[in-house]
């Protein structure tokens, strides 16, 4: 079994260490997120809840497109399905308002690992 450290998300004024990341993964204490990053974090939460419903399954399929490391994300409700396609480019991407209203599947950069497997965690937490 696979388990991580339990941590809490402190949501922080301003923007965190790095602009360039979504999370700041401190060695030790808990991760962080700017208060605008989690504005955006909570709309996609949104978005995804009004479409699949209130408990949502993730499926999740890794793999490499153009030498970027992705994670196709399946997010099946009782409502619906959404799918997400999380790409590593060293550069933060949120879905635009048309992406949300037109698009198939709903394109999300990180910068990195950390901010992959951080964002992964909270979205499971905040729709499970």
């Amino acid at each position: 079994m696979m388990r991580f450290r339990s941590t809490h998300l402190d949501v922080v004024d301003g923007n965190i260490s790095s602009t360039r990341v979504l999370f700041d993964a401190p060695p030790q204490g808990n991760p962080r997120i700017s208060q605008r990053h989690h504005a955006q974090l909570a709309e996609l939460c949104r978005q995804i809840r009004q479409r699949v419903g209130e408990k949502a399954t993730f499926i999740y399929s890794p793999h490499r497109v153009a030498g970027h490391n992705c994670l196709a994300v399946q997010v099946v409700g009782k409502s619906g399905t959404i799918n997400l396609l999380l790409t590593v480019t060293g550069s933060l991407r949120w879905p635009t308002m048309d992406d949300y209203e037109y698009g198939v599947r709903w394109y999300i950069n990180v910068s990195d690992a950390v901010d992959m497997v951080y964002f992964l965690v909270d979205l499971a937490r905040r729709l499970s």
